[in-house]
């Protein structure tokens, strides 16, 4: 059984914390400082799709990506993730021209990613992407940039994506936070469709949450 040293565990644990705080507080001042314009690009591009807003990945960027077309769905755009594995075997004709593709990835040199952003273009899709490397493949190939960078020694080992997740995954509820105020989503209207769980027992029309309010 391997032993813990406690000291050092709580230790390297807030180390890990205190680097994904620091790099939130990065981005923070990067929205203030230099990428508000690109920003508010592409949150006017999420919120203006008259079509499915789809989102792909592959790896960790895959998990953030499944968990922004969900967000983005209860914000009152309907969204999915579309697997580049089932995309490059045929998946993809399920895009069409209206609809909106979002690539994430941290390099932005992952071909099946790439290949589904060079699908996307050739179909009259509109392409955004999130990475943190703007002049790779990815970057230079997207209609849309959104830089989302942290430091890479902030990675565990360098390279196991960890903080880099967590501020991708924040920029992600930063542009769900301008859809919802844009498409004027209500609490009611959330209810209809999320009547599972605490939320839609606390939705319920009998709770009254939904009454007079916004989300």
């Amino acid at each position: 059984m391997t032993s813990i040293d406690p000291a050092r565990a709580l230790d390297l644990g807030r180390t890990a914390i205190q680097q994904e705080v620091e790099a939130i507080q990065s981005i923070l001042d990067r929205l203030a400082n230099g990428l508000g314009d690109a920003f508010c690009e592409c949150a006017q591009v999420l919120s203006d799709c008259p079509g499915l807003i789809w989102v792909t990945g592959v790896g960790t960027s895959a998990a953030i990506g499944a968990r922004f077309a969900h967000i983005l769905t209860d914000c009152g755009s309907r969204s999915m993730f579309l697997s580049p594995s089932d995309g490059l075997h045929g998946h993809s004709a399920v895009m069409s021209r209206g609809d909106v593709l979002v690539a994430i990835s941290r390099g932005g040199e992952s071909s099946e990613v790439n290949q589904m952003v060079d699908i996307a273009n050739g179909m009259d899709v509109t392409t955004v992407c999130l990475v943190h490397t703007v002049e790779s493949t990815l970057g230079r190939s997207c209609n849309h940039v959104l830089p989302v960078q942290s430091e890479q020694e902030y990675e565990l080992m360098g390279f196991v994506a960890t903080t880099s997740t967590v501020v991708c995954s924040a920029m992600c509820d930063a542009l769900s936070a301008v859809v919802l105020q844009a498409k004027g989503y209500t609490l009611e209207q959330l209810g209809r469709s999320h009547p599972g769980g605490a939320v839609g027992r606390a939705l319920a029309p009998d709770q009254g949450a939904w009454e007079g309010q916004d989300v």
